[in-house]
């Protein structure tokens, strides 16, 4: 512990927290439309974000200090797209069996040793076509949403290009403060609704 408060710094602080701020802003937008296209409560949702940052923050914490290591762990961006496509027609019940069969498996691939098996055996050019396919929608949304709101998608787009030429490891981190000021500035997007409360977490049974 006490080697673990030397090595702490702002820098390290800071780098964890823009790490952290980063895998958030990107997936979480995917999950919020998952959750929307499963139409579950606003609680529900709330305690699916509890569980993956509480998930993510202990395995963090556990697997770094075991291996020595800086190690973040997070939810699957292409995992969670899936769900997109898969609700309404899978029930919540049902996808939540899914993912726990999945996670169950991936377990036991990587305590086995057979990943790197797997991973030579299965062409690059699968692999990223999958990907590319769950991700393709979310690419094409970019577009049109510019037919109903045209000036907060092209300043989005506009901010996506100065952002990535001028500060490509933040860029996501400034896109999000740009979305909530375009939002707010252009759309009249309101933040008066925002109440900060404990999160109850929410059973859901395979």
């Amino acid at each position: 512990m006490s080697r673990l408060l030397k090595d702490l710094s702002l820098p390290a602080i800071v780098a964890g927290f823009l790490a952290v701020l980063v895998s958030y802003s990107g997936p979480l937008a995917i999950f919020f439309q998952a959750g929307a296209s499963a139409g579950i409560s606003t609680e529900m949702m709330t305690s699916w974000v509890w569980a993956i940052s509480m998930g993510a923050a202990i395995s963090g914490i556990v697997l770094s200090i075991w291996l020595k290591a800086p190690v973040v762990t997070a939810w699957s961006a292409p995992g969670t797209a899936l769900l997109v496509s898969l609700f309404p027609g899978l029930s919540l019940n049902e996808a939540v069996g899914a993912y726990i069969t999945a996670a169950i498996i991936i377990f036991i691939i990587g305590v086995s040793g057979t990943f790197d098996a797997f991973v030579r055996a299965i062409p690059k050019g699968i692999a990223a076509g999958m990907m590319a396919g769950i991700l393709f929608q979310f690419g094409v949304g970019a577009f049109t949403a510019i037919e109903t709101t045209p000036a907060l998608a092209l300043g989005m787009l506009a901010c996506y290009v100065v952002f990535r030429r001028l500060f490509p490891k933040y860029t996501l981190v400034l896109l999000l403060i740009a979305g909530v000021i375009l939002a707010v500035a252009l759309e009249g997007a309101s933040l008066s609704g925002v109440r900060l409360s404990l999160a109850v977490p929410q059973f859901i049974k395979p």
